[in-house]
């Protein structure tokens, strides 16, 4: 393996520095949906177990740090009577917080494959200048430059693919999350508006 990290030349350090940054990213990011998500589903058992007293299900929603409570919480700060407008801010601001560094991965996304073909231009120059120093006499010079623009080529593509793979799965978990608040929020807010 560390073979083939050498073999590819001087672009396989940003290619593993971007491979490092979206898996830790990207687990980060799943763990925190998860837990955003087992938090909400059991705030909602609070909350469904105290429909009928609405101070009850006050008392719940400020005693509860997932973005469904700050939404709902945020819409009850100005008196009896919920705002919808400030909702639908603390709701968007919720979504950004869901989202966290996601847009750094869809930006490994689109670089990693920009360098691995920096990796193909470097090797194939590398190959191109052997060949014109040395001629054909030594094939398996030239082969090495060839061997490294394969090799970052390949692993610009894998970066990419498994990080948008990741990405697109955290994408669904959060707009997924996204819509619960949504939903919910609203249905709370009219449960204790009436």
């Amino acid at each position: 393996m560390f073979d083939l990290l050498v073999r590819g030349g001087p672009v396989m350090v940003p290619l593993g520095l971007c491979s490092v940054l979206a898996v830790g990213i990207l687990a980060e990011r799943l763990w925190y949906l998860h837990r955003v998500a087992r938090d909400t589903s059991a705030l909602l058992k609070r909350v469904e177990s105290t429909a009928s007293k609405g101070g009850q299900t006050v008392a719940a929603l400020n005693a509860s740090k997932v973005p469904l409570a700050r939404i709902v919480q945020k819409a009850l700060e100005r008196g009896e009577t919920p705002s919808l407008s400030a909702a639908e801010r603390q709701g968007a601001e919720e979504a950004r917080r869901l989202e966290g560094h996601l847009p750094t991965v869809e930006a490994i996304v689109t670089l990693a494959p920009l360098l691995g073909l920096l990796g193909t231009i470097t090797g194939m120059i590398r190959s191109f200048h052997i060949l014109g120093v040395q001629g054909g006499d030594n094939p398996f010079a030239v082969t090495g430059g060839i061997a490294e623009a394969l090799i970052t080529t390949a692993t610009g593509l894998i970066v990419a693919v498994c990080a948008f793979s990741g990405y697109v799965w955290c994408q669904h978990i959060m707009e997924r999350e996204v819509h619960r608040m949504e939903t919910v929020a609203g249905d709370i807010l009219e449960q204790l508006g009436s």
